[in-house]
């Protein structure tokens, strides 16, 4: 009897790793892969050099495109974790693209505007910490205004 609790424990054991804590950690280490390449990038603006800008932009979009990937397809163990935290993978990949714009150089985007959008990304992927709270309420009424706006015009 004993065998048998033990192999339902290994299969239990084995089932929350694999479903569970998998897709979390994955999504653990996109996110700081997200805000590695955001760092790295959010300063790349249309008077850097051609190869710096195609890097920002490649790298900007890949991350963009990855979180948009995990906002999408995410298992249920993934969006709880999110929401548990407070994630928003959607308007994190929205402002990976905002960011990836400087480089394309098809407009000149205000440093403070980018700053921003790296901000905006902070909060959303829950790394703010770094941030005063004035800063981050300011950012999160802005996010609320945005997506008011949207849905406003969608309407």
């Amino acid at each position: 009897m004993e065998f048998l609790a033990s192999v339902v424990v290994a299969i239990l054991a084995y089932g929350a790793v694999y479903f569970i804590g998998k897709p979390v950690v994955a999504l653990q280490a996109k996110r700081i892969e997200v805000l590695d390449v955001a760092e790295r990038y959010s300063g790349v603006d249309a008077a850097a050099p051609e190869e710096t800008r195609d890097a920002a932009v490649k790298a900007l979009f890949e991350a963009g495109t990855s979180l948009r990937a995990y906002e999408r397809g995410w298992s249920t163990a993934v969006r709880l974790w999110c929401w548990a935290w407070g994630y928003d993978l959607d308007l994190a990949a929205q402002a990976l693209y905002g960011l990836a714009e400087g480089p394309r150089a098809k407009m000149v985007i205000p440093p403070e505007a980018r700053r921003n959008t790296l901000n905006a990304l902070y909060v959303a992927l829950g790394a703010a910490k770094h941030l005063p709270p004035e800063t981050v309420d300011a950012i999160k009424r802005m996010i609320v205004e945005t997506k008011a706006a949207r849905a406003k015009a969608s309407a």
